[in-house]
């Protein structure tokens, strides 16, 4: 092995139980080209100030001992992230035994950074990990990789986590094979993919770190961009979301998780939509379709969060005494825990796995251009400065035709009113960078506040039928507590419709950030 190289892998999480499954799944059978799985112990024992800073500068270190063969040592740097598809300059030399030996390497490169870096820094034992390697190369189409499926643990301390994965190292040949390798897999044997190191894991053992919600920040945008780079700049942050999140609806940890999960979601329904004109018909299809439905499987347990978690307490603060507001406490908590449930099995679905993989193709190479026009590829090729103006236009004018008449919207309009906003919304996130302007801040502040108000009015509209839908389940002091929450709901919609038509009128007088 050459002392400097440099590292593409895919990563995917894999269930223990489907191991076996993967090991003889038909196209592994037909790309292995013969060669036998090779098993081998592997103990890695990562090193770092006690404060992490040589992780914070993107760097890792790590000695390793390879079954029977002897020990070697590594330093990992970024070299750039395409999301799904990390990218790191990598220098391993072999050891005598298992001690840190910063001095063995020889590569100037290494140790310069080292000597920035690391230099009259004490350079600890952080944490480890300690599992069994199964690899084998492979030839896909005309790449070469290597095919490993990690189990074990990672451990920091007395604290421990399960490890069960699959990488897919690129040895010679284009990405995009990694992923189609994936996605062929994946009708075999349920494969997630994953965008977390084993290093990223010790790190947070050693520092305790909970487990919490993800709210990513802004997308930063530049006018001289190109729109293919914005775009997958845009769909890395929804993808993001969605990983990030995700933990929370599996492990119920957090309420807000599911909500940033399904924003994360649509902010990519909306993506799609802004570009679509740029975009070839095919997969940019297929993943709408898979963000809707992936999208709707989170819809009731959010519905039900929000409603247990927000409405019924300013209920029960009144009536606190009342027999039917506990009967309904108790009725909505087993809707959401069925809804839970639901949730669980979208992440657990084909689709939901085939979305992950394909939204990290796209945000890691150009894959949305396969069947591009030649005036699509133009387009995505020019700057995003020059792109943004027309697609925000675009959503305004949807958005002002609508709003114009506002005060007799009937309820299925100022729903629909309510998604344009929306499109209006995640469209300012996405482009308001490129302009750099405060009148972007007031611009978006004027949509929050019609957001807010629209918003309100569609979570009263959907509480109402989810509350339908108990009323069979309920006694009369039951269906009394529906009634209560109902009169509750028709008051807030009176005070909020009183409040659109001021709102409207203020966003209305807004100056373009655009223009």
């Amino acid at each position: 092995m050459a002392e400097k190289q440099i590292e593409i892998e895919l990563k995917l999480r894999i269930d223990p139980k489907h191991v076996s499954r993967l090991r003889q799944a038909p196209v592994l059978r037909e790309v292995k080209e013969g060669r036998r799985i090779q098993t081998t112990h592997l103990v890695s024992i990562y090193y770092d100030t006690p404060k992490l800073s040589l992780a914070r500068k993107g760097l890792a270190i790590r000695v390793r001992k390879i079954g029977t063969q002897g020990w070697e040592q590594t330093v990992k740097a970024t070299n750039g992230l395409r999301e799904a598809l990390p990218a790191r300059h990598e220098w391993t030399v072999p050891l005598e035994d298992g001690a840190l030996d910063l001095e063995k390497f020889t590569d100037k490169d290494v140790k310069k950074l080292l000597s920035k870096f690391g230099k009259k820094k004490t350079i600890d034992r952080i944490f480890e990990s300690d599992l069994k390697r199964s690899a084998v190369d492979l030839t896909y189409r005309d790449a070469v990789m290597e095919m490993a499926i990690d189990q074990g643990v990672v451990r920091a301390g007395e604290a421990e986590v399960p490890l069960s994965e699959v990488e897919f190292e690129l040895k010679d040949g284009h990405p995009a094979a990694l992923f189609d390798l994936a996605l062929e897999l994946q009708r075999t044997v349920p494969l997630l993919l994953s965008m977390r190191s084993k290093a990223s894991r010790g790190r947070d053992l050693y520092l305790g770190t909970e487990t919490r919600f993800y709210k990513p920040d802004a997308v930063a945008l530049t006018a001289d961009m190109s729109a293919e780079t914005a775009f997958r700049a845009v769909l890395a942050q929804g993808l993001r979301m969605i990983l990030g999140n995700e933990i929370c609806v599996r492990q119920d940890l957090h309420v807000e998780g599911c909500h940033q999960m399904r924003v994360g979601m649509r902010r990519l329904r909306v993506a799609f939509n802004l570009f679509k004109k740029n975009l070839p018909h095919g997969e940019a299809v297929l993943l709408r379709r898979l963000l809707k439905t992936c999208s709707k499987g989170l819809d009731a347990l959010r519905d039900w969060d929000v409603f247990l978690g927000e409405t019924l307490p300013l209920i029960e603060e009144r009536f606190s005494q009342n027999a039917g507001v506990a009967e309904l406490r108790k009725a909505a908590e087993i809707e959401r825990q069925k809804a839970l449930v639901a949730a669980h099995d979208m992440l657990d679905s084909p689709e939901y796995g085939q979305l992950l993989l394909i939204l990290g193709a796209w945000a890691s190479y150009s894959r949305w251009a396969s069947g591009a026009s030649a005036s699509q590829m133009k387009a995505m090729a020019a700057p995003i400065g020059k792109m943004a103006e027309p697609l925000l236009e675009r959503v305004y004018k949807r958005v002002t035709r609508r709003g114009d008449n506002i005060t007799v919207l009937t309820t299925p309009q100022l729903h629909a009113l309510r998604l344009d906003v929306k499109q209006m919304r995640y469209g300012t996130d996405f482009f308001g960078g490129v302009y750099g302007s405060k009148k972007v801040k007031k611009f978006r502040n004027g949509l929050v506040a019609m957001q807010d108000i629209l918003g309100e009015l569609q979570d009263a509209a959907v509480a109402e039928k989810r509350l339908m839908s108990l009323a069979p389940k309920l006694s009369k002091e039951g269906l009394v507590a529906i009634g209560l929450v109902s009169g509750w709901y028709a008051a807030r919609v009176d005070h909020e419709l009183d409040g659109l038509g001021m709102a409207w009128k203020e966003f209305a007088e807004r100056k373009l950030f655009w223009s």
